[in-house]
């Protein structure tokens, strides 16, 4: 039995993808990769890229960090060809946003307070769950 007014998580990223002009998905992985969420929920290509995605951004993030100078990484933004990729930490959880390589930047980089509130549960059990790691 549903109830109405109860919205999931998986629920409202697709609700953000499909609502977002340019916006191709939504992943929510690990540190180390491991999918934890993705909007729109589908199979994904090639698992292996999309580790490799996330393991970068978390050694780029780590050394960068130890630039007293620049602070803290907040999200790393990259061009490619084809699209753009906005990854944020969340720890220790990884936000990454694909979209299209023409999207707006600034409405992409102001979603993101509103996906870490939404994250907000997913990311205190997963570090409940990891605390002892």
């Amino acid at each position: 039995m549903s109830m109405p007014g109860i919205v999931t998580v998986q629920t409202a990223l697709n609700q953000l993808c499909r609502q977002t002009d340019g916006l191709r998905s939504i992943t929510v992985t690990d540190r180390d990769g491991i999918l934890v969420l993705r909007a729109p929920d589908s199979v994904i290509d090639d698992p292996t890229a999309e580790q490799i995605l996330t393991t970068i951004f978390s050694l780029t993030t780590e050394q960068t960090s130890k630039i007293d100078e620049l602070g803290q990484a907040n999200f790393i933004m990259t061009m490619y060809d084809n699209c753009m990729c906005l990854q944020a930490n969340h720890l220790p959880l990884v936000i990454r946003m694909m979209a299209d390589k023409d999207a707006n930047m600034g409405a992409l980089t102001e979603l993101l307070p509103h996906l870490k509130a939404m994250l907000g549960p997913t990311k205190n059990a997963i570090t409940r769950e990891t605390a002892s790691y």
